[in-house]
């Protein structure tokens, strides 16, 4: 999981159900607390009350008046009980009917809340009370039904939960939004990216965020060096042909001195290695011009270049009255730049030309992927042979014109785009066929 929006995302949905959960708990014991608390309060009350009710004779008899005692407590199984032990009687209120509450004694000024299980099975909370009165020591038990309290709590946790989960989608949404928004610049760097690479743009646009803006300098920092270090390249490459010409030019001219044209064989040699030297040097300039003349790129167009190259290939190779079919699919416009698919599909053309006995075919699909497929008629290689082929400066038959280096100059360029070459055979025409792999 790269997506830094989707960790965002996650680390705030994480973040706020720990936060909303431990709010959610605080707040319920909280509610829970305060409600006892009340419910306490009312107890002791209560005890207060029933104490006051309790008479006692001059034969330490107890007895309760019934009148000073809250209604509540007489009516059978009300939810609010009372219980009075003694060290010889215990009186118990009529909502406990027949009932009892498993107390303990208190001793006299202690207090102590416990929770029980009343009559009707529900759930109770008990103050007991240890108090002294007219020299006699009484335990007073006054309990509550929680029920509605836990009841009310429910209800409030349920209504919670709702508006924490509304809460959490609506925030999370939020956060989505908003991370769309913010990182809407970051697409619009990436579209950049794109039209340098299609030769739209030479530089990127530094109106970003400032998150972005060092990385945005340093990637156009890193175009100028660029930029720079292959305008040096050319530069040398250039001033070394132009330092070689005079050499060749004067080597040239000593083949036509009388000396040299006494001696054919010596006259011809000289001659073919001068034009080996300055086929070479044309080869490395155009291999210079592999990134194009500036990091803006000219697109190469195949249904308009391929014919006019078809058509100067003919005229090399008239003696062969070549047949040259060709087939485009897909886009027009091949996202390499044109010189480099000159050079490419030059190379690998001229050597169909000159080993196809009649035809040559070519097939251009341009869609996600650059698919170049050129096959001719001639003898073909083995398989052995393919592997020695595309090698720098291999050639299988040095009876034939050329330097060796076509099919290397094409792997390296095709290695420059990131794509495959692969050498087969013909199914088709029976000779040579070369597959282009490049991803647009």
């Amino acid at each position: 999981m790269n997506s830094i929006q989707i960790k965002l995302s996650l680390g705030l949905f994480i973040s706020l159900t720990l936060s909303f959960a431990y709010l959610w708990q605080t707040t319920n014991d909280s509610i829970r607390s305060l409600s006892e608390d009340y419910v306490l309060q009312h107890l002791k009350h209560d005890a207060e009350s029933i104490l006051n009710a309790i008479k006692i004779d001059n034969l330490n008899n107890v007895t309760l008046n019934l009148q000073q005692i809250e209604p509540v407590y007489l009516r059978p199984f009300s939810g609010q009980y009372f219980q009075i032990k003694t060290n010889t009687s215990m009186i118990r209120s009529r909502s406990l009917w027949d009932q009892e509450l498993l107390t303990p004694n208190m001793a006299v000024g202690k207090q102590k809340s416990i929770y029980l299980t009343g009559p009707k099975k529900q759930a109770l909370i008990v103050m007991i009370y240890g108090f002294k009165k007219q020299g006699q020591h009484f335990t007073i038990a006054v309990a509550e039904d929680l029920s509605p309290v836990l009841a009310s709590q429910q209800a409030f946790q349920y209504r919670y939960g709702y508006t924490v989960g509304f809460l959490l989608i609506f925030l999370i949404s939020c956060q989505i939004i908003i991370l769309r928004l913010n990182f809407h610049p970051f697409k619009q760097i990436q579209k950049q990216i794109t039209k340098l690479r299609q030769g739209e743009l030479d530089q990127l646009d530094t109106h970003v965020p400032e998150e972005a803006i060092d990385l945005v300098r340093e990637i156009n920092h890193l175009l100028a060096a660029l930029e720079n270090r292959l305008q040096r390249s050319r530069n040398a490459l250039g001033d070394l042909a132009h330092a070689l010409k005079r050499p060749l030019t004067v080597i040239q001219q000593l083949t036509e001195s009388d000396e040299l044209k006494s001696q054919p064989e010596s006259r011809h040699a000289i001659q073919k290695q001068t034009t080996n030297m300055q086929g070479i040097m044309q080869r490395v300039l155009k291999q210079a011009r592999l990134a194009g003349d500036s990091v803006v790129i000219l697109k190469f167009n195949a249904r308009e270049e391929l014919p006019e190259l078809i058509n100067v290939l003919q005229s090399m190779y008239q003696e062969k009255s070549l047949s040259i079919e060709y087939t485009i699919t897909g886009k027009e416009l091949v996202d390499i730049d044109r010189e480099d698919m000159m050079e490419l599909l030059g190379n690998l053309l001229d050597n169909a030309c000159k080993w196809a006995q009649s035809r040559v075919k070519i097939t251009i699909e341009n869609s996600q992927f650059l698919h170049i497929q050129i096959e001719d008629d001639g003898p073909g290689i083995s398989e052995v042979n393919r592997t020695k082929l595309i090698e720098r400066g291999t050639r299988l038959d040095e009876m034939k014109e050329g330097h060796g280096l076509g099919l290397s100059i094409v792997k390296y360029m095709v290695q420059q785009y990131d794509g495959k070459l692969k050498l087969d055979r013909s199914n088709t025409l029976g000779g040579l066929t070369v597959h282009i792999t490049i991803i647009n």
